[in-house]
């Protein structure tokens, strides 16, 4: 779904199963791909989670290539850490590193992309993206990942947590430049 004064920009769409969903959107000077993840939770099995970093990397090598504005965002069920890590992760995360993190990591160097949400500064209120059942502890399991190269349109990443969504996660809200419309509000 996108609001209807972007509907005309949609150049193809793209459903490759209920994990994964995407949109390229024609723009001047560039072409925009948005792109909706789910990964699997530590139940499945790293192969699973390893077929799905495939097929998001065959998305990207046929939809998002050359000057196309990547946008990847999601439950990436992953905790990159507060640790920062070359220029893919900022100082602004919560918590350790989990098994899938390296993962994530290793996908966004081989891409060129960065997870936007670990560069801005924020209250933890702001940065959780998933409560624990019954409250006990709060994760940062949801991110939005940008070609480095765009990173500068990136202007702010943040949760909103009183936001009434129905579901264990907060809603996650980037505020990006194009020239497609001057702020593209993900959410």
């Amino acid at each position: 779904m996108v609001h209807k004064s972007v509907v005309k920009s949609v150049v193809k769409k793209i459903v490759y199963n209920d994990r994964i969903i995407a949109i390229k959107l024609q723009a001047e000077p560039i072409n925009i791909l948005m792109m909706q993840v789910y990964m699997p939770t530590s139940d499945h099995g790293d192969d699973e989670v390893e077929e799905l970093y495939d097929v998001i990397e065959e998305i990207l090598e046929e939809d998002g290539k050359g000057d196309t504005n990547t946008i990847i965002m999601g439950d990436w069920n992953s905790v990159v850490g507060e640790e920062s890590y070359r220029n893919i992760v900022g100082p602004h995360d919560l918590g350790r590193r989990n098994h899938r993190s390296q993962m994530l990591i290793n996908f966004c160097e081989r891409n060129g992309l960065i997870v936007t949400n670990t560069w801005f500064r924020k209250p933890k209120r702001r940065l959780y993206t998933w409560k624990a059942p019954g409250d006990r502890s709060r994760h940062q399991l949801d991110y939005i990942l940008v070609k480095h190269r765009f990173r500068n349109s990136v202007k702010d990443v943040q949760t909103l947590s009183g936001a009434d969504i129905d579901s264990d996660h907060n809603l996650l809200v980037a505020n990006i430049c194009t020239r497609l419309k001057k702020i593209i509000r993900l959410q």
